[in-house]
């Protein structure tokens, strides 16, 4: 019997050699262009409210002796703070808590883990898509998505629950063919409940609905489960001691606190995410909504249950759960960017005499008009500086002024390219539209207002910016 059936053989041996260098070649290459895109210019930018929350939540951990054990209590101010575990903040205290608290020095840790989130989504897609290039798209698109590269570059857990969610995810992809990974899984889970509760309560039911609907097997199998409960241990104690300490408000205030609205504002939230998710992903979103129709008609194989699952369930769930901020979005990206990765797959080996969909070069043009149209009334005073002054932005002086011309200049040219492209059947768009992106992106974080100054809240609290 031929040994590479066996799970304890290397898997190595079951690729080439060459594919092996590609492989770290395209680690190596992914993880530096993110480390650019997540790690530049942190500085330049005041912290946000929330962030100081946090900063003041790290420096008062990183006053509390090792030894003692009292940092396994956050406080904010001498007061129990029950909203944000331990882990993500001990993180934090690597740097952050060293001397004095600045904006680069609070956000460096969350945008290390946010770069190193990009390689760990390539290896997530070679383990269901196997070939190469769907993978590496897939990687760049996860990677160009300015909600992914915003949030992660901000001091505000979501660069590390991002981590956790994908390291969760490959962990599971690979106990499907060695129970060994179950370990794994539980430490990642661990993770994830030691950053962020509810995301992990929500991850932990979709990968339950997909293993039930892809390997059902495994859910049955005695030797995942206790893999998984011997990982998630760490997390089950920390819970377990908290409750012991402060009760069920430690409960209510770690899973439930975005409840506290109410269901009142059930359709608030039904109408808020998928607004903000269209808000946020173009032009991604054009070419994620085919790869999701393309796993539709593909529902035979792991790749297509998992974005279905991954996209449909959870995104579902957020829309119906009244939740308070843009974190609960976050994790919905990986998906998307795994259905724009294997269109772009498909795209690219398209026959020449099959034309692409007209929608999306006629979307794209549609877009670059309305940034032109935009960049041109900056240029001419009206009627924006009303508006960017309200995201509490001020471009009055004339070299912002014409940092954000020059911006979105880039972004209305690499739209109009990419159409112009996809009119004339050229599959070269791809590589102009990721270029033009990357390149986009690096003029938006240079600028010292890739984020508002300050949070604009609705009635309802739901964070906005």
């Amino acid at each position: 019997m031929n040994s590479k059936t066996f799970t304890w053989h290397p898997l190595k041996f079951l690729h080439p050699r060459r594919d092996t260098w590609r492989n770290l070649c395209s680690w190596v290459g992914l993880l530096a262009i993110a480390l650019i895109l997540f790690g530049y210019n942190l500085d330049s930018s005041p912290l946000l409210d929330s962030e100081r929350i946090i900063g003041q939540l790290v420096q008062e951990m990183a006053q509390q002796s090792f030894l003692s054990g009292n940092w396994l209590f956050p406080t904010l101010e001498g007061e129990p703070y029950h909203q944000h575990p331990v882990l993500g903040l001990f993180l934090l205290t690597i740097t952050a808590g060293q001397g004095e608290l600045t904006p680069g020095s609070l956000r460096f840790v969350g945008a290390i883990f946010a770069s190193v989130s990009v390689p760990l989504l390539y290896a997530v897609a070679r383990e269901i898509f196997v070939l190469w290039r769907p993978a590496v798209l897939s990687a760049l698109v996860y990677l160009m998505l300015f909600p992914v590269v915003r949030w992660g570059r901000l001091a505000m857990l979501d660069g590390i629950v991002l981590f956790w969610s994908i390291l969760t995810l490959l962990c599971v992809l690979r106990s499907r063919r060695d129970f060994r990974w179950s370990l794994a899984v539980g430490l990642s889970l661990s993770g994830l409940f030691l950053t962020q509760g509810l995301i992990g309560c929500l991850l932990t039911i979709v990968l339950i609905i997909f293993l039930a609907w892809d390997t059902p097997r495994l859910l049955s199998s005695i030797y995942f489960w206790v893999g998984v409960g011997l990982g998630i241990l760490p997390a089950l104690t920390w819970y377990w001691m908290e409750w012991l300490v402060y009760g069920q408000p430690f409960l209510n205030d770690i899973f439930f606190h975005s409840f506290r609205g109410g269901w009142p504002h059930f359709f608030i939230s039904l109408t808020y995410y998928p607004l903000a998710l269209i808000k946020y992903s173009w032009p991604w979103l054009i070419f994620a909504v085919y790869g999701g129709r393309l796993a539709w008609k593909s529902l035979n194989w792991g790749w297509a249950k998992l974005i279905i699952v991954w996209g449909g369930c959870y995104g579902a769930i957020i829309c119906v759960l009244p939740l308070d901020t843009m974190s609960y979005l976050l994790p919905l990206y990986p998906a998307l960017a795994l259905a724009g990765g294997v269109m772009f797959h498909e795209v690219n080996n398209r026959p020449d005499d099959i034309p692409y969909p007209h929608a999306w070069s006629v979307i794209l043009l549609s877009l670059s008009g309305v940034v032109s149209i935009i960049s041109l009334c900056i240029f001419l005073h009206f009627p924006f500086d009303f508006i960017l002054l309200s995201y509490g932005s001020d471009f009055t002086p004339l070299s912002y002024r014409l940092f954000l011309i020059l911006t979105l200049m880039a972004i209305a040219l690499t739209w109009a390219v990419t159409a112009t492209l996809i009119l004339r059947r050229n599959p070269q768009f791809i590589a102009v539209l990721l270029w033009g992106m990357y390149v986009s992106l690096l003029l938006v974080i240079s600028s010292p207002y890739w984020t508002p100054t300050k949070n604009l809240l609705i009635s309802n609290n739901v964070l906005l910016s």
